[in-house]
């Protein structure tokens, strides 16, 4: 029954929500690896999790290798929009995401299985229930990422780890090293397995060292070594064999852009530029996994941070215990409460299932928190089939301790179901009564824990019914066009495409009408607080509509100046890249006349003027550009404008 749940949680929103910003490229990243062996299609992540997605979609068209004229990322996002929406996007993404969520299944009955053999049946079965309706692990169980995937195999290294400690045999070590290797084969973070297991090995070793003699202790740090070392081996051979034992990204002589060298040098990470080449000289993974982990430290320098309201430029160590206090259900944190303070938890042998529930979920969270790549709750997901046990354990403990004790239990239970449900089937949006609940979460978070895109949906659902054809829509992201879903809506500038300088659609200073504006635009995660952030009035202001927790509606009159000098200053950008100087000026100007302050404007304007060989002009706009990117947020501004030449960034 409760596996009959999961599928009905898991498939009504897979069918319902709209393409989420990577699953279009995971896609085709995952029907070319399996066509033609371009790992240098979406190098980000290792292979498994695309492999597995891209299974249903081997029939469809794609691009036959090619060599890259631009950044590899602009180049795959690029191929993957026409790849998807040429064909039956639709049912391209349902079967996709229904394959993806065999890991989903996978890491149910696993937790299950841990429960019963750690703990008890009861506890395994509680578990499960726990799991069914954790909010989290339902908004990310079909989707097209590699997030899932990370978390089942993860677990499901620990959990064989933990039944080889149990009765060492080496069906076990295998069992063990080959969920390491499916785990290092879904996502870089599966790396964090070897300290890990390291650390268990080491609890092991010490929790016994008074038990048995110095003959003994010898024969089991052997035994233990032996297996790590076993273990390691397996999960780095099928790491390869995910490459097909390749070390080359792109087939045949096709290169990369930028070469692995110069995007290494990309982060000025000093330890990054000291080993990631002798990695590659030495051919220890495969090239695409070390662009992957060039590309974490790349996100990591420039991903900024939304967090109860607040922009950052960067990720603070704060947000993921902040986000897990917001996006977990009230029972779940009171059942995590509740489990260090149940003597009868930790007696009886227990002390050891729990430990290997703790410190693996510890660890991970702390690892995340020392990182600054601070955009999803989704990147902390292996934590929580960790978390699901404890809890699950922590219900039982509490039911069995005192006569009141079930009541507690199974109230919290109730509060946790009940939550669960209030929210489907827009589990991404998911934040407890304590903070406002679901249609609150704009507010404290953005990105994949508020809005990914995926209400496009609903968005056509809702104009259809209130008759509206004459409106305006700032939707997240350039990866998907809501034309597909016959949204009639004109577009209004994005984030992401000004971020990464791609074309802006013109618009006027003032709107009229309906305007839909997409939660992680208002919140101004990629344009910056305050007045850098040209949606802001539509975040401080009361939405006449909330269309799936993460689509703003509001009617009437609204003043976009800021918007509109953007998309001129987008123009001029056009201009100049076709050394159309008169034209890019006009253009450029045009803006500062709207919006004399926008620091990026007299950049460009000096790039301009330069290109016109008028130098004292580019100089006082370059000038004027540094002081007000000094002046007003800094931390965001001075990194964003346009590079500036070193002889005129002097003061």
């Amino acid at each position: 029954m409760l596996l009959t749940i999961l599928a009905v949680e898991l498939f009504v929103p897979a069918h319902e929500q709209s393409q989420t910003p990577d699953e279009a490229n995971h896609l085709l990243a995952g029907v070319q690896y399996w066509k033609y062996g371009d790992f240098g299609v979406n190098p980000e992540h290792p292979p498994l999790a695309k492999l597995v997605a891209a299974l249903p979609a081997l029939g469809v068209p794609s691009p036959a290798p090619a060599p890259f004229t631009q950044f590899f990322k602009m180049e795959n996002f690029g191929s993957a929009i026409p790849f998807l929406y040429t064909h039956d996007a639709d049912a391209i993404l349902w079967r996709s995401r229904a394959a993806i969520s065999v890991f989903t299944f996978a890491l149910a009955l696993l937790v299950l299985a841990a429960g019963c053999e750690m703990f008890d049946s009861m506890t395994g079965l509680v578990a499960l229930l726990v799991f069914v309706f954790e909010p989290n692990l339902l908004a990310h169980g079909a989707m097209i990422t590699t997030d899932m995937a990370a978390a089942c195999c993860m677990f499901a290294a620990v959990f064989a780890f933990y039944r080889w400690q149990k009765h060492p045999t080496a069906g076990r070590v295998i069992v063990c090293g080959i969920a390491l290797g499916l785990a290092l084969a879904a996502k870089h973070s599966g790396i964090f397995l070897l300290p890990v297991l390291l650390a268990l090995a080491l609890m092991e070793f010490f929790s016994q060292r008074k038990d048995v003699s110095r003959f003994g202790q010898g024969r089991k740090a052997l035994r233990l070594a032996i297996a790590l070392i076993a273990i390691g081996v397996m999960g780095w051979t099928i790491l390869w064999a995910s490459y097909e034992f390749r070390y080359q990204a792109r087939p045949g002589s096709l290169a990369m852009i930028p070469s692995l060298a110069d995007y290494t040098a990309s982060p000025h990470s000093p330890l990054a530029e000291a080993v990631i080449p002798r990695l590659a000289a030495w051919h220890v993974v495969p090239e695409a996994y070390l662009f992957g982990i060039v590309d974490i430290l790349v996100a990591a320098k420039r991903d900024p941070m939304f967090l109860l309201g607040t922009d950052y430029a960067t990720g603070h160590w704060f947000y993921f215990p902040v986000a897990l206090l917001i996006k977990s259900t009230l029972g779940f944190l009171a059942l995590l409460v509740f489990a260090p303070f149940l003597k009868n938890l930790w007696r009886d042998g227990k002390w050891r299932a729990m430990a290997y529930l703790a410190i693996p979920s510890l660890l991970y969270l702390g690892a995340s928190m020392a990182s600054t790549m601070d955009i999803g709750i989704r990147h902390i997901l292996p934590v929580f089939p960790f978390f699901v046990l404890i809890a699950a354990a922590a219900a039982v403990a509490l039911a069995r301790k005192q006569p009141w004790g079930k009541y507690v239990a199974g109230g919290l239970m109730l509060a946790h179901v009940a939550s669960s449900v209030l929210v489907f089937p827009f589990y991404l949006t998911y934040a407890n009564e304590a903070w406002g609940g679901p249609t609150n979460t704009y507010r404290l978070l953005t990105d994949s824990n508020a809005d990914w895109n995926q209400g496009l949906r609903a968005a056509k659902s809702y104009l259809d019914d209130h008759n509206i054809r004459d409106c305006w829509f700032a939707h997240y992201g350039w990866d998907v066009d809501p034309a597909y879903y016959n949204i009639p809506c004109k577009p209004l500038p994005d984030s992401l495409s000004h971020y990464f300088g791609q074309p802006l659609p013109q618009i006027p200073a003032q709107l009229e009408g309906t305007v839909l504006v997409s939660a992680t635009e208002a919140d101004g995660d990629y344009w910056g607080p305050g007045d850098l952030n040209p949606y802001a009035q539509f975040l401080h202001r009361r939405p006449d509509a909330l269309i799936a927790n993460s689509i703003l509606v509001f009617h009437g009159k609204f003043d976009v100046s800021q918007l509109s000098a953007l998309t001129h200053l987008s123009q001029a950008q056009q201009f100049a890249g076709q050394q159309q100087w008169d034209k890019a000026l006009a253009e450029v100007q045009v803006a500062l006349e709207m919006e004399p302050g926008l620091a990026e404007a007299h950049a460009v304007q000096g790039q301009i003027l330069l290109g016109m060989h008028r130098t004292g002009d580019a100089q006082r706009s370059f000038q004027e550009a540094l002081a007000l990117a000094h002046a007003d947020y800094p931390e965001f501004q001075v990194s964003r404008i346009l590079k500036i030449p070193a002889q005129f960034s002097a003061p």
